[in-house]
């Protein structure tokens, strides 16, 4: 982890109260739509959804252990950053508690879907209690979640967090990767589903 990772991380007040007993969860969901004042405010942050919406991406569950428990966010704003060193990167929301305890552990996994996960990827955007609740998994040599039936993985240390707007970008070293089981990844285009065939 670089030695000034740390000092980009969000206040403890902010990690301890996802952390605590607070039941609202602001998890992100393919398609959102954020709360926005003001009619112009609100067309131009459609207009930005919609153009943006047109670019397709892969769908991810980012993981990590709070304790002894897995813990786990969909996101669609995943990027590879360098080859050398092997860096990635995701941007999840500042209110995120998968990304609070992601904060603590200073480790994450990220997963690639398949074609046929939708419903893990809906299952992880939602806000349910246990996530994880049968869905098959392994640890990687980390120790983090390795979701079954994936496109790949790579399991990383947190290299950096940084501000952006009302997310964080989180860059992450990889320290093992792999492929996995299935070959079609799962998309997201226009606000639904897809998939490479």
């Amino acid at each position: 982890m670089s030695p000034d990772a740390a000092a980009t991380w969000p206040p403890r007040e902010l990690i301890d109260s996802y952390l605590g007993g607070h039941r609202e969860v602001f998890a992100w969901r393919p398609g959102e739509v954020a709360e926005i004042d003001g009619e112009a405010a609100r067309a131009a942050a459609m207009k930005f959804r919609d153009v943006l919406g047109r670019y397709a991406s892969g769908v991810t569950v980012v993981t990590t252990m709070q304790g002894d428990t897995p813990v786990g966010m969909t996101c669609q704003s995943f990027t590879s950053v360098s080859l050398d060193p092997p860096l990635v990167a995701f941007l999840p929301m500042k209110t995120s508690r998968a990304f609070a305890a992601i904060r603590l552990s200073r480790r994450f996994c990220v997963n690639f879907l398949a074609a046929e996960q939708s419903e893990l990827s809906n299952r992880f955007a939602s806000l349910a209690e246990d996530k994880f609740a049968d869905v098959s998994w392994n640890r990687t040599g980390n120790g983090m979640p390795r979701l079954d039936g994936v496109v790949g993985w790579v399991d990383c240390s947190v290299h950096a967090v940084h501000e952006a707007g009302d997310h964080y970008l989180v860059i992450g070293r990889v320290d093992d990767l792999g492929e996995g089981d299935a070959s079609d990844p799962l998309l997201f285009h226009r606000g639904t589903y897809r998939t490479a065939t």
